[in-house]
């Protein structure tokens, strides 16, 4: 008997390992940790429901073929080395998490000491801002966003282009890439995954947290970090988030409340205000169809106002494992995701012609980021080898003009300095935490120092890190 429940445990895992390397193409340990001690809250039930289906049937028809091979074959030799099969099963199980999860890398580099931000962090408190004028700014996050979506001519890798009106705005307006065609910024360590990606873009560093203690949503989370919404807010700009889940998940509220004082306008608060029907849930709370139209209307209130506007908006639809379908979707394509992705392109487009139309649009700057890649690892089937997979962006109206936006080598905190300087900030030495203001024709961290250098440098133990942005006193 207990041959059988270890035998189910090591096959379950193994189907679960991946499940999760397909789903979610998860790799960092960084990551995993990471949601094991904040809230997660919210969760659609389509992932659950995913990992039941990918799991169970395989780990039921493999539990039906070692019983019977154990009973009524040759192979019931083993049932008389009990103890020996146990142990290479779980042996073998035990080596290809490590093996997948790249755990003993992990383990070695974070018992290294890292000199990186003593040597090139800029405290944004300490570096001197230059506001010649109060610009509106837009951000929008677009969940799961890369340009493989994009054909090949536009440097995608999709036969068909799923992202045609963002491919557009990206050729109308202003793209960094790492090549000559659409491209982005290179993956680091501590970016990989929403709220890594918005503390990189917020406050130009990798998200990593004190993971001795157990977060809920009034834990105080990197006490000394400043973000854009902090400084914005400390120049009288209004900030506000709004996204169609639940922004206790993976402490994003923490975040955003700490670091900016943001008007929080999620699924639960929406509910709350009546913006949303008390019983309405469609995948993680409401659609980004909704998510547009509640802009729209809080846009247009606040250019009533006097007083300069951040606004934040983070879709959910095309969040794996295959994305939201809304009745905005066509049916084009033979797979969910790919119709989802052309939605979210679709939908995106409209919202930014809808903002230029308006008599605020002249004295507003729109920039649109890719949280991360797609986690969807099952989706893509024919990558091109060499291919560098990077999430999207687009700068729409900024007011400077940029020296060099092709062939960069950036990271995603390079926009930290970036956003700020496309509403017009003058950021003395162009660099803000451990980013690097992309209109400038300063190097940044990654070209200076190879991606390779920084991505592992960033996952060693930094006194500095722990001390003055986690605020660890030992």
């Amino acid at each position: 008997m207990l041959m059988m429940v270890i035998f189910v445990i090591c096959v379950y895992a193994l189907f679960a390992i991946r499940w999760s390397v397909r789903t979610f193409d998860a790799k960092s340990i960084n990551q995993m940790i990471y949601h094991l001690v904040v809230p997660c809250d919210g969760t659609d039930e389509g992932v659950y429901k995913d990992l039941l289906k990918e799991t169970v049937p395989g780990t039921l028809c493999l539990l039906i073929i070692f019983y019977i091979c154990m009973h009524y074959t040759p192979l019931k030799i083993l049932y008389h080395y009990q103890t020996e099969t146990i142990l290479v099963m779980i042996v073998f199980t035990v080596l290809v998490a490590l093996y997948v999860y790249e755990i003993p890398s992990y383990l070695f580099q974070a018992v290294q000491k890292t000199n990186l931000y003593e040597r090139y962090y800029h405290d944004p408190h300490e570096v001197q801002l230059e506001f010649s004028q109060k610009r509106n700014l837009i951000h929008i996050y677009l969940e799961s966003v890369e340009n493989t979506y994009l054909s090949r001519d536009l440097g995608g890798q999709e036969d068909e282009n799923y992202m045609e009106e963002l491919g557009e705005l990206c050729q109308e307006n202003l793209n960094f890439s790492h090549n000559q065609q659409i491209g982005g910024a290179k993956t680091i360590e501590g970016t990989q995954w929403t709220i890594g990606s918005m503390v990189g873009q917020e406050a130009g560093i990798p998200l990593f947290i004190d993971y001795s203690k157990k977060y809920d949503h009034l834990t105080s989370y990197l006490p000394g970090c400043v973000s854009i919404g902090e400084i914005l807010k400390k120049e009288g700009y209004y900030t506000e988030l709004i996204q169609g889940s639940d922004a206790a998940f993976g402490c994003t509220s923490n975040f955003f409340r700490q670091h900016g004082d943001y008007v929080i306008n999620d699924y639960h608060h929406l509910k709350e205000t009546g913006r949303i029907p008390e019983d309405y849930l469609v995948f993680w709370g409401f659609e980004d169809k909704k998510l547009f139209e509640f802009a729209k209307e809080d846009l247009i209130g606040l250019s009533k106002k006097d007083q300069p506007f951040y606004l934040e908006m983070v879709t959910i639809d095309t969040h794996t494992p295959d994305g939201f379908v809304c009745d905005e979707c066509d049916n084009r394509y033979d797979r969910q995701y790919a119709n989802v992705i052309n939605c979210q392109s679709h939908q995106v487009a409209e919202f930014v012609k809808w903002c230029q139309k308006q008599d605020w649009y002249h004295n507003t700057t729109i920039v649109i980021t890719g949280d991360h890649n797609s986690m969807s690892k099952k989706f893509f089937k024919k990558l091109d080898k060499d291919y560098v997979r990077t999430p999207y962006n687009c700068f729409i109206n900024p007011v400077i003009e940029v020296q060099n936006s092709k062939n960069r080598d950036f990271a995603i905190f390079d926009f930290c300095p970036t956003i700020l300087a496309s509403i017009g900030v003058k950021i003395k030495g162009d660099r803000l935490g451990l980013g690097t203001n992309l209109f400038s024709d300063k190097q940044t961290l990654m070209e200076k120092i190879g991606y390779r250098r920084l991505n592992n440098e960033v996952k060693k133990r930094s006194t500095y890190f722990q001390k003055k942005i986690l605020g660890k006193r030992s």
